[in-house]
């Protein structure tokens, strides 16, 4: 009798039924590491007890992800891409826990998969799509509860936080200015000073974030200032969190922030006051509470308030000193003869607004517009240079990058085995062994991830018909051009003397 090809007594080749393993653990803790062999023991047991060729390289694996952040799960995308390139018949997971705890997702991937004529198998569940039919109450049910299992579970911690911050205790980072003993938060005299002194210079003298950050590094560097605990310098940002900040008028504030998902990915939220667990004089305040909420009263923040236009180089332009993001800054000039005021953009680099030279460099200043209209112009040249060859270049391009990635791929299989060699020979001992076997497989998945994407025909129609139409929107000059700009430039560095270097995520000279 043969079912969905399959013979009895017979074993099914690989190469006649692919299929894939996905195997995934939440976090790096030790408990969970046993969990992928594991994993993969269960699976494997169905596989051959059901007469299809056991293939090691059938495995792919999300070490140390949640199966809440679904678009950060590289190997649960490949699969998808293989399905829907139909490359493979059958995928494999020990549970449905492992596969998703998201409904949405669950139901997502199955419908992706079952639509290309892929077979799901779970083996907790005991579930099979071949044999289940159109009658998918099974699955849907077997995820709602694994959808459910991380929210019972973030109610049970919320709970137990709860309960220790009302003892006193304190969870979570300790804040400058205090130290932790027995749970507890003690002042911290040296750093409490610190803090005493932003509060003065912002409410008694009425001096801004940018101008106490100077007088801060000022004291740093000449001793009488202690740095914050996690860099070498203050910056504004710094400052203005501490300002903002009730933990420093003995207020400990919890569930202030909840996590939601957006479009595949976490992100965190203010919840509304009203869901606040506010504890009032839970461990010694540095300062008063009045001195608190004068600081934090909209009359006094009003004026050290700069509101700065959208951005469409937002995360693309970088310092070519520091590394760290150039952003865009408002200022005004007014003529004397009629109080005239003009508003004019500027570029300046984040960690030099922040923390002054004690951060990075002063670079030459650039309006935005100027900048813009230097970026726009040198785009439209690079085009009408490579237009016409913009597609044999690509491809040419391609292959000398599957080249390259298949040599890399070589390279770190040879010094994979050679592990083995320096192991049996007693140069690493096993826990040495084991780690950088397991680094040279990460890099091997990625390099194998990136030879997969660049050896689709798809895939590259995509990134031709995306670049043609990114750098024909580049006429519209007077419309947002941020996903244009995305699209074309990986970053732009800028040195401190204003030159501009543009590095492109496609280059189509190449």
């Amino acid at each position: 009798m043969e079912l969905y090809g399959e013979k009895d007594g017979e074993t099914i080749k690989y190469d006649e039924y692919p299929y894939l393993l996905y195997v995934r653990v939440s976090t790096d803790k030790d408990e969970q590491k046993d969990s992928v062999p594991n994993q993969i023991d269960i699976c494997r047991y169905w596989i051959e007890k059901n007469n299809f060729e056991w293939n090691e390289n059938s495995i792919l694996k999300d070490d140390g992800l949640s199966g809440t952040y679904f678009l950060e799960r590289k190997a649960m995308q490949l699969i998808l891409k293989k399905a829907r390139n139909r490359e493979i018949k059958m995928v494999v997971f020990k549970s449905i826990h492992r596969l998703a705890r998201d409904l949405k997702d669950a139901l997502e991937i199955k419908e992706v998969l079952i639509g290309h004529g892929v077979r799901v198998v779970t083996m907790e569940e005991n579930y099979d799509s071949h044999l289940e039919g159109k009658n998918d109450m099974k699955f849907e049910m077997y995820s709602m509860f694994a959808a459910q299992y991380p929210k019972t579970l973030s109610v049970s911690i919320s709970a137990s936080l709860a309960a220790k911050v009302r003892r006193g205790d304190h969870i979570g980072k300790i804040p400058f200015g205090y130290d932790r003993i027995n749970h507890k938060l003690v002042i911290k005299e040296a750093e409490a000073e610190v803090i005493r002194k932003i509060f003065n210079w912002y409410t008694k003298d009425k001096i801004g974030f940018k101008s106490i950050t100077n007088k801060l590094n000022e004291g740093v560097e000449n001793g009488t200032i202690l740095p914050p605990k996690e860099s070498s310098y203050w910056g504004v940002t710094s400052v203005q969190r501490i300002i903002k900040s009730p933990i420093f008028c003995g207020t400990f504030i919890l569930n202030k922030y909840t996590n939601i998902k957006v479009d595949g990915r976490k992100k965190q939220i203010k919840n509304p006051r009203e869901k606040w667990n506010v504890f009032e004089d839970h461990h010694p305040a540095i300062v008063s509470k009045k001195q608190w909420n004068e600081a934090n009263n909209k009359d006094i923040t009003k004026f050290n308030t700069k509101i700065s236009e959208w951005n469409e180089f937002r995360g693309l332009m970088k310092c070519s000193e520091c590394g760290s993001n150039i952003v865009t800054m408002v200022s005004y000039k007014r003529r004397k003869s009629d109080d005239h005021k003009t508003t004019f953009r500027y570029l300046k680099c984040s960690a030099y607004r922040r923390g002054g030279k004690a951060a990075c460099v002063n670079h030459t200043p650039i309006t935005y517009e100027d900048f813009r209209e230097f970026i726009l112009n040198s785009l439209i040249k690079k085009w009408n240079q490579v237009e016409l060859d913009f597609e044999n270049n690509l491809g040419k391009n391609t292959k000398s990058l599957i080249s390259n990635l298949n040599q890399q791929k070589i390279q770190l299989e040879k010094k994979k085995n050679r592990l083995v060699d320096m192991y049996l020979n007693e140069m690493l001992d096993k826990e040495d062994y084991l780690k950088r076997k397991s680094g040279f497989e990460i890099e091997i998945e990625k390099v194998e991830n990136e030879l997969y994407l660049n050896s689709s025909i798809e895939h590259k129609q995509v990134q031709i018909r995306t670049v043609k139409e990114a750098f024909s929107s580049l006429k519209k000059t007077d419309q947002d051009l941020t996903s244009v700009f995305k699209e074309i430039i990986d970053n732009i560095s800028i040195a401190q003397n204003g030159e501009i270097e543009i590095t492109y995520r496609i280059d189509p000279s190449l």
